[in-house]
């Protein structure tokens, strides 16, 4: 794995399929540039406890390439709800945010405004 700036943080997110939460590790890659470094097991209380709800990323996010994805359904590909949650995407056309229970369809964006709050 690369090596980690000092910048690194981590936020939380959930797995579509088995609604467990899960944490990723994420590195300023610039400025409004994010990568996605690691994913790991995390108790939602866990990750609460230890602030990673109160992170934000806000512009553009990669993967790096040992990124290994969901660490339950080893997916990497995602989406942000509209509650604000990262959550596996597995490539249909419509979702159902296993956080909130708002479904609809994805829209594609190059730039996000993610907060981490609320889980």
């Amino acid at each position: 794995m690369r090596k980690l700036s000092e910048r690194a943080f981590a936020i939380m997110a959930v797995c579509e399929e088995t609604k467990r939460y899960f944490g990723i590790t994420v590195d300023e890659d610039g400025w409004d540039q994010y990568r996605f470094m690691w994913a790991f097991k995390i108790d939602k209380d866990k990750g609460k406890k230890e602030g990673y709800d109160t992170k934000t990323v806000t512009g553009s996010v990669t993967l790096d390439d040992e990124y290994p994805g969901c660490p339950y359904c080893g997916e990497k590909r995602f989406y942000i709800c509209q509650c604000g949650k990262i959550v596996c995407y597995h490539g249909q056309s419509r979702v159902t945010c296993p956080n909130c229970g708002q479904s609809g369809t994805l829209e594609r964006v190059e730039k996000i405004d993610l907060k981490g709050g609320g889980y």
